[in-house]
């Protein structure tokens, strides 16, 4: 998964697609999610970073990744060809 070339995002959360002239604030957990994600970091990577970092239990944690990965799909934020494939 990688965020797409139109997709800009600043430091404090403010997502702006250039294509579709729409633009997101995300919380700080959604940010972090989302620098990861820029980072091109393995979704076991992130799981592990994140119920290192946050007390959230591992059925949780896949439940919301992929939810949140589904948004950023739909909003074309991000390029995914495989949709089973989060890396």
């Amino acid at each position: 998964m990688k965020i797409t070339e139109d997709i800009k995002i600043s430091d404090n959360g403010f997502v702006f697609n250039s294509r579709t002239g729409d633009s997101f604030n995300l919380n700080p957990f959604a940010l972090e999610l989302m620098k990861n994600i820029e980072a091109e970091k393995s979704f076991d990577q992130i799981k592990t970073e994140v119920m290192e970092k946050y007390d959230i239990d591992d059925l949780s944690f896949e439940k919301d990744f992929y939810e949140f990965c589904a948004l950023l799909k739909h909003h074309q934020i991000v390029l995914q060809d495989n949709p089973l494939d989060f890396k």
